[in-house]
């Protein structure tokens, strides 16, 4: 790698290599680049017509550069290839010290389909020392540039998912729920994906119950909590790496008094987007059935729960028994069942995981007949920690499997009850930041006169914007009477903006939050989309200036200009046209090589130099006719660049 004597052949081929800077053996730097090979995928920024496409984001990955020598080095890097110009590098430092690193942002923007390639040359300025080449290798997407919704349901069986597009059949745009028993749930996943370029936005969620119009027949969005809107979309990106989301389904069986022991349920799920052909939720897979049955069983239980605690609690004694329960399981169907199972949903056993509660009397293996009666009793141990378990019992009809009798589920509590509250109470709203990663502080508290609160898990939902960071929780942490917990929970902005939704789960011994007991609480933000600028530069002649002051009109690709045109002796370059969602801040003209002889980079104002202001002026110093090419760059008020370098070429002639 460090030959420093060359032939002359060698030293004509390698040109500027020869160039270098020399540096004594052993004292130079040596620059090793990881991966020396990427691949990218981005949608195109114009359409099938050439025309610019909205709401489409490059895909940035980042070089590693190490400096594995003694000594820094000056670093250079230089794109080449026919796709080098769907590349932009930035952060770019000018050299790295000796046993450094540096990483190198590299967006892909490609303006059209298909794949492209370029060299990213990798220069220490050092004779003698190798250049290393990373090889760059992009795709257009070949997807529609239009917001494109797909959905894909959840199987009945929960073994995997359908996809749900305008030509497969009803069955496959169906969410057809396991059969649930009354005053029990069962939930189901829907999967969201993007198939198109520019960002589709969810506006509404919306169910309406067949069964009983107007209502949503026992069907309730999940996950998210919360439901989008217009104002607050869920935005799904192909470029940003969001295009599937996934959102969760829960059906209540309720008992709608008709005697029937099977009672069916149906309604419709209507997603509402900017999808231009189905955005309206019209048709699938936009629109979707939603189905399920309610199962009335052949058993009851009385009492449904019990706490030992609580003096006011029988606990389904005649009077109350210290440290017993007694439950009635009831066959109230037809024919005879069996109890196949009694057992504690902890353990799966007669006892409890930690020996709280047992089953001292018990009926499994036994047959009950129609509209009898059977005793199961539960004893338990009285300690301060509030612990709670429950206790599930199933009935089979003969020849018929198990649970088809119905499976029932009573709760047990006992111990000091601890109070859960949070830091903040029901969400965390993160709102629109202006930096990528964004951080809240989270609290978790326990009442000073309550039992120990044992806080088993604190989770975010699976999803790329929000997650847990130092300080975590460690699971199974118990909180005295008046101690507190406290984590971080941090936001990752994406470049798409929109509104993101995720649920914050915090699972405890708190009984007053359900069983299974958790509290939930809303994670939420409403990004502003921040679009890539693009740069578009023109150029006009002093007399262009009198109408078309900004030189809106000037030339765009090409120009070409006669010495006796121009006076004084000098063209305007317009960034004028170059456009950001929000605000093209600040403008880099730079002057190209190559530059014709009897000019220098002077001639252009404020070459390569950052400036707020759109508009710079080419001086034409005398008889340097030729060939002049200016590049432009633009960058936001958030501070993102643009993704292409604008040129223009301008031809002055005698």
């Amino acid at each position: 790698m460090k030959n420093l004597t060359l032939p002359l052949a060698a030293i004509l081929i390698l040109g500027c290599e020869a160039c270098k800077p020399s540096g004594p053996q052993g004292t130079v730097p040596e620059f090793v680049p990881t991966p020396t090979a990427l691949s990218f995928s981005a949608c195109p920024t114009r359409d099938e017509n050439n025309l610019p496409v909205m709401g489409v984001f490059p895909e940035i990955k980042k070089l590693t550069i190490e400096n594995t020598g003694k000594v820094s080095g000056d670093l250079a890097l230089t794109l080449s290839g026919a796709g080098a110009s769907a590349f932009t590098l930035s952060d770019v430092p000018a050299s790295i010290d000796r046993l450094g690193s540096v990483q190198i942002p590299i967006s892909f923007s490609p303006s059209v389909k298909g794949d492209v390639r370029a060299d990213l040359l990798v220069d220490d300025k050092t004779e003698g020392t190798e250049n290393r080449v990373v090889t760059l290798i992009g795709t257009g997407i070949n997807l529609p540039s239009q917001a494109t919704i797909e959905t894909a349901p959840q199987k009945k069986d929960l073994s995997g998912f359908t996809t749900c597009t305008a030509d497969t059949p009803l069955s496959d745009c169906t969410l057809d729920f396991p059969d649930t028993l009354m005053d029990q749930s069962t939930t189901l996943q829907l999967k969201i994906r993007n198939k198109g370029c520019p960002a589709l936005k969810i506006t509404a969620i919306e169910i309406d119950g067949s069964t009983t119009p107007g209502t949503n027949d026992g069907f309730t969005l999940d996950s998210p909590s919360s439901s989008p809107s217009v104002d607050s979309p869920i935005t799904l990106s192909t470029a940003d790496g969001t295009d599937e989301t996934t959102i969760t389904l829960r059906f209540t069986a309720t008992d709608d008094n008709s005697g029937s022991s099977s009672q069916s349920h149906y309604a419709v799920l209507t997603l509402k987007s900017n999808d231009p052909v189905i955005g309206d939720g019209a048709t699938n897979p936009a629109r979707l059935t939603i189905q399920a049955n309610a199962i009335k069983p052949s058993i009851y239980v009385s009492p449904t729960s019990c706490n030992f605690t609580n003096a006011q609690d029988f606990c389904g004694n005649v009077a109350r028994i210290q440290n017993k329960a007694n439950f009635r399981v009831t066959n109230d169907g037809s024919t005879d069942i069996l109890i196949s199972g009694v057992r504690f949903r902890s353990s799966g056993g007669s006892t409890s995981s930690d020996m709280r509660f047992a089953i001292t009397q018990n009926v499994q293996g036994q047959t009950i007949q129609p509209t009898n009666s059977a005793s199961i009793e539960v004893t338990e141990v009285d300690q301060p920690l509030l612990v709670s378990d429950q206790l599930e019992i199933v009935a089979d009809i003969p020849g018929m499997g198990v649970g088809s009798g119905g499976t029932v589920v009573v709760s047990v509590i006992s111990g000091i009850k601890p109070c859960l509250t949070t830091d903040p109470m029901d969400e965390i709203d993160f709102g629109d930041p202006m930096e990528e990663l964004t951080a809240r502080t989270f609290r978790i508290r326990n009442g000073a006169s309550c039992g120990t609160l044992v806080v088993n898990s604190v989770g975010v939902s699976t999803q790329p914007f929000f997650s847990l960071i130092d300080p975590l929780i460690t699971p199974n942490t118990s909180v005295p009477p008046g101690g507190m917990l406290e984590t971080t929970v941090q936001y990752r902005r994406p470049s798409s903006g929109g509104f993101q939704l995720a649920d914050l789960k915090v699972i405890t011994n708190d009984t007053d939050y359900g069983a299974p007991q958790y509290k939930l609480l809303l994670l939420r933000s409403n990004a502003s989309l921040d679009q890539i600028p693009s740069a578009q530069i023109t150029a006009c002649q002093p007399a262009q200036l009198l109408n078309d002051p900004d030189c809106r009109l000037g030339a765009q690709t090409a120009g070409a200009f006669n010495l006796g045109m121009i006076n004084p002796d000098e063209i305007t370059l317009s960034g004028v046209l170059s456009t950001d969602n929000n605000m093209v801040s600040e403008y880099r003209f730079t002057l190209l090589p190559p530059i014709p002889g009897g000019a220098t980079t002077a001639a252009l104002a404020n070459h390569g130099m950052r400036i707020t202001t759109n508009k710079t002026k080419l001086t034409v110093p005398a008889g340097a006719t030729g060939t002049y090419r200016i590049g432009l760059e633009v960058w936001d008020d958030r501070g993102q660049k643009s993704a292409n370098t604008d040129v223009i070429t301008v031809n002055i002639y005698p």
